[in-house]
């Protein structure tokens, strides 16, 4: 489907003058041909009218039919209808111009006798190419066709509805064939027609341009060049035409490998497309990214101030004149919370640090969120079907004069967010949903909790995850309220059906907050202790926004009288308030925001139960594990004697994947029966492949883990045999070496620091020698090891006793150091090598 502005559709036109003065009401007349339950041009019968015209005369009015492609369509295709009022004897350049642009054209007399001054223009509309339609007021005549694409049908006694049913069929039929098009923008460069600088044309051109100025802004700020946007545009020409190649498939019922191609590709696009569409909010972002990028890096300019110190104010400077700015990036779904807090800074400075009262709205996807608001406070959030917001957008709302006196607050802050539940968010909804959910309800003093229908259960479980967050983060002083809308709820009667509803409602509401504070020792008893709601009072219905099937519906009366209502509700439920001060709200954000970003484990469920059933489950894998374990430990301490005996010099996979296989067999029994057959089996379902993984890989890396840590004890053993073997060996050298060290060193028994070093390069030479057989130790840091800190110990008191001996050594006679020569050397080697097998067996 292609949608374009008005003004540049190129749409046939039918245009209805009135020739003389007429009983019949034309405007009426074409009422019936557009939209039969409302009054698209205002006629002498409106409620209100009167007989006396004394503006509408030479005014042309111009409308679209605009078809909704079912059977029951009055036209198939869109068609412009213009009305010009008043006689149009008497305003002949209006009906010249319509003349000439129009594509059929109708003209009202109240008779085709000779002599009349309307037989003249009918008879040069009669002669000209262009198709004619005659209605004459006082002939009964059914349709007839005078000659070809010229009609007359008269109107006297005859029921509107039979009349119109026949002028849709001419209609019709002369539209089938190849007309001229109108163009609404072709007006404008008419000589004939002066434009107004207030008409829809030129405030759409305005507004265009100041479009193209922001585009030409962002163009200069990153350098996007031509050849980007070309790629952007092709894109688009590709997307488009790839859709239509894969529905032309769909129809064909093609499920092909050709068909999966096509759709693989489209997807792939519709992802690609998604980040390449381009719009207002993205040169905000784009300049929010720019200043906290610049403001991070702290580094002020010599001279002059830089511009991007300015883009806050710029930005104040829209939202104080009521244009929404962005709170949360819509497609990362992050808050800048530099940019924003410089952005609400500002307009402090601006306006003074206001009282303000926040309302946020909440609801699924395309339940008539933005409408609302924009209804309620004539605001200009984006409307449409499917993903129109994203993130979380906030605009000032000033009070008026008239009852600025009656509040405590200066503005109302209106909060719009995108709708929960979005098809493009499929598979991160969840988190993306909760997080959103929390934040909006939050920040609000008070939350709109906006339903499509009656039922309420699609916003339950946000509800709880909502609850449970904020209990969570108790350092955020919060105390928000909620009001329930329920919209496109046309019975009159559904507050006191729904009674029984709105208890049920209450009490798993209840229950589902008294489950969330036993989770997280809080003391709430109800919801209300959290969020603030009474189901009596805080429960509305509205009616349907249209009368019908768009897009020829008007709008329901209804709907905007429900809007009012509670628009009236909400300030006289505000007028208690003080309101936060826009300084208070700042810090708010920045709080509320940094305790979410550390809350990584409630917005991942659905509800609060689900949270409860999850760590129950995490319990049972708890008791799952260590049976694994236990049992793993058990033949672990098997296996150590055999090690010790020199039985086992090898540990075989498959020797510990059978020694296990009974307690894991049990183990894996023992969760298949909890999934089955627990209370909460239906919720448990979505974590049971999970969890089957989880025990498969822990019991892989268990059996991994003690074969690692067996082949080590084993490796460890055989290099303690070969020290017990080589232990003569070491003592003989050692022997020899420490006559050696103790003659060197006799001679630096008064300098300590020179003995130690002597020392320190000896035992490290000594120790590499006796352990160069045996396995490194991996990852384990010895400075923050207390046992291998105790090596340092046993070094200090080796060299403690070497610096005794040598002492002793010079403070004995030369026949006495003869006699024990051997003793001290015989000591040294002792202590070594019980340090030296300390070391081996460590």
């Amino acid at each position: 489907m292609k949608s374009m502005p008005i003004y540049k559709a190129e749409t046939p036109m039918v245009s209805f003058f009135r020739l003389g003065s007429v009983s019949s009401s034309k405007s009426q007349l074409m009422n019936a041909l557009i939209n039969d339950r409302h009054h698209t041009f205002f006629h002498r019968n409106c409620p209100g009218s009167t007989k006396s015209r004394y503006l509408m005369d030479g005014v042309a009015e111009i409308a679209w039919y605009c078809p909704a492609g079912k059977p029951n369509d009055f036209f198939t295709d869109c068609i412009a209808f213009c009305n010009l009022h008043g006689d149009s004897l008497k305003t002949i350049k209006q009906r010249e111009l319509l003349t000439e642009k129009s594509s059929v054209i109708a003209v009202l007399v109240e008779s085709l006798e000779k002599g009349q001054e309307s037989i003249e223009v009918i008879s040069e509309l009669y002669k000209s190419p262009k198709p004619l339609i005659i209605l004459i007021a006082d002939n009964g005549c059914s349709a007839v066709e005078m000659k070809p694409q010229k009609y007359k049908l008269g109107l006297k006694e005859r029921s509107q509805s039979d009349v119109s049913e026949e002028l849709k069929d001419i209609i019709q039929t002369i539209l089938s064939g190849a007309l001229t098009a109108f163009q609404l923008e072709t007006l404008a460069s008419d000589p004939r027609v002066t434009a107004d600088e207030d008409t829809e044309v030129d405030i759409e051109k305005e507004r265009s341009q100041k479009i193209q100025q922001l585009i030409e802004l962002r163009q200069k700020q990153c350098d996007l060049s031509n050849s980007e946007l070309m790629i952007f545009l092709q894109f688009s020409k590709s997307m488009i035409t790839n859709g239509q190649k894969s529905l032309e498939l769909k129809k064909k019922h093609d499920k092909s490998a050709n068909f999966n191609l096509k759709q693989d590709d489209l997807n792939q696009l519709s992802k690609k497309l998604q980040s390449a569409t381009f719009g207002l909010e993205h040169i905000f972002r784009e300049m929010g990214q720019i200043y906290e990028a610049h403001k991070s890096l702290e580094k002020p300019s010599p001279g002059q101030q830089a511009e991007w110190t300015k883009y806050p104010e710029l930005a104040a400077d829209l939202m104080i004149k009521g244009h929404p700015m962005e709170l949360m990036d819509g497609d990362a779904g992050h808050v800048p919370l530099i940019w924003v807090s410089s952005l609400i800074q500002e307009v402090i400075k601006k306006l003074g640090d206001q009282r303000v009262f926040v309302l946020s709205v909440l609801g699924v996807q395309s339940s008539g969120k933005s409408t609302m608001l924009n209804a309620m406070f004539g605001l200009q959030f984006a409307v449409s079907a499917g993903r129109c917001t994203k993130g979380a957008y906030m605009q000032l709302v000033k009070l008026s004069d008239e009852i600025q006196n009656d509040y405590k607050f200066d503005y109302i802050l209106v909060v719009d967010t995108e709708g929960l539940r979005a098809l493009e968010l499929a598979g991160n909804a969840t988190l993306h949903d909760n997080e959103l959910a929390t934040f909006v309800v939050g920040l609000g003093n008070m939350t709109l909790i906006n339903i499509f229908g009656e039922n309420p259960a699609e916003m339950q479980d946000v509800l709880q995850i909502v609850v449970q967050a904020l209990m969570r983060m108790k350092k955020v002083k919060l105390s928000p309220s909620c009001v329930f809308v329920h919209q496109n709820v046309t019975d009159i009667a559904a507050a006191e059906k729904n009674m029984d509803g709105k208890r049920r409602l209450q009490e798993t509401l209840d229950k589902m907050a008294q489950l969330a504070a036993k989770e997280e020792v809080c003391d709430a008893e109800c919801f209300s202790d959290v969020i603030a709601f009474d189901v009596q009072k805080d429960v509305k219905y509205f009616a349907q926004l249209w009368e019908g099937s768009p897009p020829m519906a008007p709008p329901n009366p209804g709907y905007s009288e429900s809007v009012q209502e509670l628009k009236t509700i909400i300030l006289s439920k505000a007028k208690p308030f003080d309101g936060i001060l826009l300084s208070h709200f700042n810090a708010k954000i920045q709080d509320l925001w940094n305790a979410l970003m550390n809350e990584n484990f409630v917005f991942s469920f659905k509800n609060t139960q689900e949270i409860a059933v999850y760590r129950k489950l995490e319990v049972e894998y708890g008791n799952w594990t260590w049976t694994l374990r236990s049992e793993m430990l058990n033949i672990e301490n098997q296996l150590y004697p055999k090690i010790e005996k020199g039985q086992l010099d090898k540990v075989e996979l498959s020797y510990l994947y059978k020694e296990i296989s009974k307690t894991y067999k049990a183990v894996t029994d023992s969760l298949g029966a909890y999934f089955d057959n627990d209370k909460d089996k239906e919720m448990l379902v979505q974590w049971k492949g999970r969890f089957e993984n989880k025990i498969k890989e822990f019991n892989e890396e268990l059996v991994r883990a003690v074969k690692r840590k067996l082949e080590d004890v084993i490796q460890q053993n055989t290099a303690r045999i070969k020290l017990e073997k080589k232990k003569t060996e070491f003592q003989n050298q050692l022997f020899q070496k420490s006559k050696e060290l103790a003659t060197i060193l006799k001679s630096l028994a008064e300098d300590e620091e020179e003995l130690k070093e002597q020392f320190n390069t000896v035992w490290i030479h000594w120790v590499k020698e006796l352990t160069s057989d045996a396995k490194p130790i991996e990852d384990i840091h010895l400075e923050e090891d207390d046992d291998i800190k105790n090596f340092d110990f046993l070094k200090e008191e080796m060299e403690k006793g070497l610096k005794i001996i040598t002492v002793e050594m010079n403070s004995l006679p030369l026949e006495k150091v003869k006699e024990c020569r051997q003793k001290p050397e015989q000591i040294l080697i002792d202590q070594l090598c019980n340090c030296c097998w300390v070391i081996v067996m460590s």
